[in-house]
């Protein structure tokens, strides 16, 4: 006879044989005997369960919150809505703010800019420092669209920005301060990275 049964932590149906008593034409004692035979029939269930477990464990460790590369950065700043960039951004897996988290700063934008702005921003806690993404996109006098972007950890940034935008328009470097300021202008986006030390600021804007 044919069973279904339902792994409780999944909804996976599973195919398991038991045979009928009504057609069991052996004596009771060859059951008894085929069993202690064949140890493994008792581990067919728990097997496939350990394997569903393993697999669910081997998914939950891989979906690990992803690293900022430039070519993730320009691709959520480039979002033409708010909505777009957090669909982009919710994929690094990253917490996404909260509405009480981002209404400070929405109520100073507002105060100093005028107008009316929608937010969406990331932050991911690692070792050595946190990393923060921020798009907005303001409407009113001063409208606009703007990205910004800090990480404790540039390495490589300002190469991989200059490998997709072209060599910077500007580019300043203070060894005194270990300070680094690169400037981009293309078409109406405009684009900075500003290192000071081993921290980095990359804002990207256009005027609406």
């Amino acid at each position: 006879m044919i069973l279904n049964w339902l792994h409780p932590s999944r909804n996976v149906y599973f195919r398991t044989r038991r045979s009928n008593p009504m057609d069991d034409d052996e004596p009771e004692k060859k059951m008894r005997s085929a069993e202690r035979a064949s140890p493994l029939r008792y581990l067919e269930i728990p097997t496939i369960g350990s394997f569903c477990a393993a697999f669910l464990s081997f998914g939950v460790a891989t979906a690990m919150p992803a690293d900022m590369t430039a070519e993730r950065l320009l691709t959520i700043c480039e979002a033409p809505t708010v909505q777009t960039a957090m669909t982009k951004g919710d994929e690094l897996g990253w917490p996404r703010l909260t509405d009480a988290e981002t209404e400070e700063w929405r109520r100073s934008f507002v105060a100093h800019n005028g107008g009316s702005v929608d937010v969406v921003g990331w932050r991911q806690e690692k070792a050595g420092g946190a990393e923060s993404l921020s798009f907005w996109l303001a409407t009113g006098p001063n409208g606009h669209k703007a990205c910004a972007y800090s990480t404790p950890r540039p390495a490589g940034f300002l190469d991989a920005l200059s490998e997709r935008l072209g060599a910077p328009d500007n580019l300043d470097k203070n060894d005194a301060i270990e300070s680094t300021t690169a400037l981009w202008k293309r078409g109406a986006v405009e684009y900075s990275f500003v290192q000071v030390g081993s921290s980095a600021v990359i804002n990207i804007g256009s005027s609406r």
